[in-house]
This record gives structure tokens, sequence and C-alpha cells, in this order.
């Protein structure tokens, strides 16, 4: 009866160290929760024991970090977890080692984790959320990341961008290039991304920012609403309504610069917005204009030899952002314009 009855303890606490491993690896513990999972931890070693099995069990090994986040106020100490050897009971206060019989667990773990499918997603969620923290991409290169919250980035190239979670706010650092930013809506933690001109502080909503040759950032709003504020060295938040510059809903633009911002115009932003998808729908832009969407996104570049060739319109037309050969061979078919490979990386536009 004894046997049957430790069995039974061991598929509770085998199910109660899935259910925190399922949150740990979401990364959407509360600090209230947070505090909890630590009591649950230090109540027992059974309970270590258990949870490092799911660890184990999903490829991690021991060099998972059972943890929690130090929260304002609180003793850093509080948060350390004495780990011993498979087999040795942790109690709260002292450390007394006694030897119990293994049972096979693995069953009764694979029972309390929702299959294979399972394994996949906290696995990808886990990358997501303690890997993959900056984003650089080249040129000629997109990319698209689903992080830890929900919300979605469109990176473009020649983007370098970071981003840090945690219990009280959202922040992404975008250095170089550009991005769109799909909220995941959560009111106790804004989403803030900061640049050298100023800061997008968001709750739920759609929006890209593009810093334009190291002199200007536009932000362009698709969805929803976002607050833009003055540069905070570093610091994330809008704390001061000093700070704040405009706020801007949905088809609205500003460009900011060190100097300060210019006023907020109407715009069409699913159009703004559509080099996020690496293609783009010209309608009557000039050759010029068509150009620096190219080449402040590919290693080749066009040169226009003349002036005049910049003030061509465009055909309406939609090309790939990344294959600016196609875009030049189309040019060609004018009989005002010619084309010359210079080298690998150039390109020339010269008049007939």
């Amino acid at each position: 009866m004894k046997h049957s009855s430790d069995t039974e303890i061991d598929a509770q606490l085998s199910e109660q160290a899935a259910a925190w491993f399922v949150r740990l690896v979401a990364n959407d513990l509360s600090a209230r929760e947070r505090r909890e999972y630590l009591a649950w931890l230090k109540a027992s070693g059974r309970h270590v024991e258990a949870l490092l099995d799911i660890y184990r069990y999903h490829g991690y090994g021991r060099k998972a970090k059972l943890h929690m986040r130090a929260t304002p106020n609180r003793d850093p100490e509080s948060n350390i977890i004495p780990f011993t050897p498979r087999g040795v009971t942790v109690h709260p206060h002292s450390l007394r080692e006694t030897q119990r019989p293994r049972r096979g667990r693995f069953p009764k773990i694979a029972a309390s984790i929702a299959g294979v499918m399972f394994t996949i997603v906290a696995a990808w969620i886990v990358k997501t959320t303690y890997i993959d923290n900056r984003i650089t991409t080249g040129p000629g290169q997109w990319d698209r990341e689903l992080l830890s919250d929900g919300s979605v980035l469109r990176i473009g190239p020649n983007t370098k961008l970071r981003w840090a979670f945690d219990d009280f706010q959202r922040s992404i650092v975008l250095s170089e290039g550009e991005a769109v930013f799909e909220v995941a809506k959560d009111p106790l933690r804004p989403f803030i991304v900061s640049t050298h001109f100023g800061n997008v502080r968001a709750v739920g909503t759609e929006f890209g920012i593009s810093l334009m040759n190291g002199s200007t950032a536009v932000v362009t709003v698709a969805h929803g609403k976002v607050a833009v504020s003055k540069p905070h060295e570093g610091r994330f938040a809008i704390e001061q309504k000093a700070d704040a510059v405009a706020e801007l809903v949905a088809d609205q633009q500003i460009v900011m610069s060190l100097q300060g911002a210019e006023p907020i115009k109407e715009v069409d932003a699913s159009r703004e917005l559509q080099w996020a998808t690496g293609y783009y729908e010209f309608r009557g832009e000039t050759v010029g204009e068509a150009v620096e969407q190219f080449n402040r996104r590919n290693k080749l570049q066009v040169v226009m030899a003349d002036p005049a060739i910049g003030n061509i319109a465009m055909p309406f037309t939609t090309v790939k952002l990344d294959d600016p050969e196609t875009f030049v061979v189309m040019l060609a078919a004018r009989p005002d314009v010619q084309v010359a490979y210079e080298n690998a990386n150039v390109i020339r536009l010269l008049p007939e």
C-alpha cells in the first residue's frame, strides 16, 4: 500500500512539475506566481527532482537553471535553490541525505506532457525566450520572429535589434535598419522600442520603424495607437509628459531626428510598410525614389550617371526589393536609358 501511495504522490508531483515547466518556458509568470513557484521548489527536494526530470526528459540536461527573477525589496539569496545529487532530499532549513529507490517516472512525465507537439512548441519557446535575444540581418535578407509574448517582428535587411522582457515592460532596442512590430496586447507590460532618435511605446498595436541613413527615424502606425517620446539615454519608459513628442493612430506617420520631430502626416500605412513583405508596388514614383528603396536594402548598388534619370517616372509595377537586377532590366527597355555593369556590386544607369 505504501508503494502505491508513493506512486500516486510521484504522479502528482510530475503533473505539478509539468505545469510549472510549461509556464517557465513560456516566460509568462507574474511576480506573485514566481514567488509561488519558488516556494513550491523550496518545499521539498522531491519537487526539485521532479522538475529536473522534466528538463532531462526534454533534453535540457543538467544545464537547466531553476530560478526566479529577483523582485524589488526581496533578498537575492532567497532565490537560491540548493541542488543535490538525485536521491537526496532537500529540506527548507537543513540538508539531510536519505536514499530512496528510483522509480520509473518517465511514463508518468510523458503522460503529463502533451506529447510530441508540446515538445516541439516548448523547445521553440525556449529558443525564442532564452537564446535568440538579438537579430542581425544582412543585405537582401528579410526575417520574421515570433516572440514569447505572441508579438511578431518582421525585420528588413541591414537591421540590428535586441530585446528583453520582464514583469513590467517589453523592451526592444533598434540600432540599425527597420522592422514592423505586431504587438500582442498586454496592458500590464507596455511594448517599448528604443532608437537613437526617440522611443515608441505601445500596448497592442502594429507599427513600423525605419532608420534612414543614420539621420532620421520614420514611425508609421498601421493599427492602434502609439506614443512617441524623446531619447532617454538608455531608459526605455516614457516617464514624464515633458518627454512626450506625439501620439499617433492608424495611418499616421512621424519623422524624428536628433533635432526634433516633424509634424504628423496622414499616410497609407499598408503601402508605407509594404517593404516588410519583400515586395514593393510602384505607383508612379521616380526612378530616383525606386533606386533609394533598392540601394539601402541590397549589396548590389544602382548608380545614376545623370541626375535626369532619377526624374523619370516609374511605371505601375510590383518588384521584389531584393532583386535590383530585374528593376534595372526593366529600365533598360526604355530607349533613353542604358545599363552598364561596372563590377559585381555596382550597376550604372547611363543616358542614351
